[in-house]
């Protein structure tokens, strides 16, 4: 383990390349690079031989899937996806086409926009699955939040957790309320993983995080400073629509980003009246209810 404690962290990231991290781990980061992906996703190989676990996919783009292909030998046990958005799981059909491998998952039996409907899964995953052969072990560990249907896995030989879109390094997540996420499942999940003895945390984008119980710990700090930050807009307007309540809970805010900021502020929004600080008055209007402040205050 010491051998790979000092060099996990330090390998770029390189679009389209195989890149060895670790005696288990492999990493091929696809070209759909964007402003909610970063440089694109990751792709991990966890294993050699028969035994290979593709985890996130990624989507169907004919080159990532090529150089799948290419680094496995076409031998692939398992394809596991982190959740069904469209950036993570769409490769596993042809894959699974091409290798027989099994999926593996968490069903989502809702339609909605940016989900993929192709993965459909072989074996529906449950908190503290493991998936074993005679070289790793990699356990399920449920963490919905981003979506509801998101489950992080954790290879027990490194204490890597492959974290999906849970925890990205160099962005914070979007929670998604449509599609099943909250910020008070995003809350407990992240308080799940402190004190389990993770070395790493392999996120579906950007780099290899390490001191995961420090990343988790300021992921939610940060989460709870915006948290008061949208309690105090509310104090101070009383009343208004997402899209006039973003650029003041999220100044720095700008471009293609914007969408993805009223998107968090929905989340956020929706964990205040589920607490009691906040009152929905119609699908798209949010007052604090003044009875409610009192009693908070």
């Amino acid at each position: 383990m010491a051998d790979i404690h000092d060099t996990l962290v330090e390998f770029d990231i390189l679009v389209g390349e195989v890149v060895t991290l670790s005696p288990l781990i492999r990493r091929i980061t696809a070209p759909n690079p964007s402003a909610f992906t970063g440089p694109g996703t990751n792709t991990y190989l966890v294993g050699h031989g028969d035994d290979v676990a593709v985890i996130d996919p990624g989507p169907n783009e004919q080159s990532h899937i090529d150089a799948i292909l290419k680094a496995t030998d076409g031998k692939i046990r398992w394809l596991i996806a982190t959740h069904t958005h469209e950036d993570h799981s769409p490769a596993a059909k042809p894959l699974q086409e091409a290798t027989g491998a099994e999926m593996i998952g968490v069903p989502f039996h809702e339609h909605h926009e940016h989900l993929d409907e192709t993965f459909v899964v072989d074996e529906p995953v449950q908190e503290g699955d493991i998936f074993k052969t005679d070289s790793y072990s990699l356990r399920a560990i449920s963490t919905p939040g981003h979506v509801s249907n998101h489950m992080s896995f954790l290879l027990e030989e490194e204490m890597v957790l492959f974290a999906g879109d849970h925890i990205m390094q160099g962005a914070t997540v979007v929670i998604v309320p449509p599609h099943g996420g909250t910020m008070w499942d995003y809350f407990e999940s992240l308080d799940k993983l402190k004190g389990m003895g993770i070395n790493w945390l392999a996120p579906a984008h950007g780099h290899i995080l390490d001191e995961a119980d420090k990343v988790v710990t300021e992921l939610k700090a940060h989460r709870v400073s915006r948290e008061e930050k949208a309690k105090q807009v509310l104090r101070e307007v009383k009343k208004g629509q997402i899209k006039e309540l973003a650029p003041l809970v999220y100044p720095e805010v700008q471009g293609d980003l914007i969408y993805g900021a009223k998107v968090a502020l929905y989340a956020h929004l929706q964990k205040l009246v589920h607490e009691g600080f906040a009152t929905r008055y119609s699908e798209k209007h949010w007052i604090m209810g003044e009875e409610i402040y009192e009693i908070v205050e």
